[in-house]
């Protein structure tokens, strides 16, 4: 499950992350039409409890509204995972409501049946930029100073709902992800 920036806002950070994309080619980049905010992991879903599943995203859906968000700076999760942040826009009226967004989803994909796992973990929303191969950890603080100072606030709106698919690739790539299908976040309730 997760939240699709536009293509303005993929286009303009493609643009932004040029110089560390140059300072480290060696990096396993993502391609911008892979980036995306997960919400939530699901696990395979049973053809019998795909139904339940939809129903229940457009339930959650409907209960939330639009939601005001930046794409901005960089940061890494441990050595090997480099990314851009995804945080409350400056229109924001409450900066948990993509936390929010999440947890819904979670506990709808959890009561059909469909979730991955217990994650509990709060949500770090965030775009993945690269995976770190071992021999390149050295010049993640370097990249992340470039982030910072590259990627500048891009605004966008969190308006659908997304569940997509992952389909493995050839061996040593990453995989490709697909849409199923959307909802709008629309905030009219149940």
């Amino acid at each position: 499950m997760a939240a699709v920036p536009p293509a303005a806002v993929t286009d303009a950070l493609r643009t932004a992350v040029h110089r560390a994309r140059a300072a480290a080619a060696d990096l396993r980049w993502s391609e911008p039409e892979r980036w995306h905010v997960t919400l939530a992991f699901l696990g395979p879903v049973p053809d019998e409890r795909r139904a339940d599943l939809d129903t229940r995203l457009a339930r959650v859906a409907r209960r939330h509204g639009p939601i005001a968000v930046e794409t901005v700076g960089g940061g890494h999760f441990g050595d090997r995972v480099l990314w851009t942040a995804v945080r409350p826009g400056s229109a924001a009226v409450s900066g948990g409501a993509l936390a929010g967004l999440a947890t819904g989803v979670r506990r709808a994909a959890a009561r059909a049946g469909a979730a991955a796992g217990a994650d509990d973990r709060p949500l770090r929303a965030h775009l993945t930029l690269a995976r770190v191969p071992d021999r390149s950890r050295r010049a993640l603080g370097l990249l992340v100073e470039l982030l910072r100072a590259d990627v500048e606030p891009l605004p966008w709106t969190v308006d659908r709902l997304v569940l997509m698919s992952s389909v493995d690739g050839a061996p040593g790539t990453p995989p490709m992800y697909r849409e199923q299908t959307s909802w709008p976040l629309t905030g009219t309730g149940r």
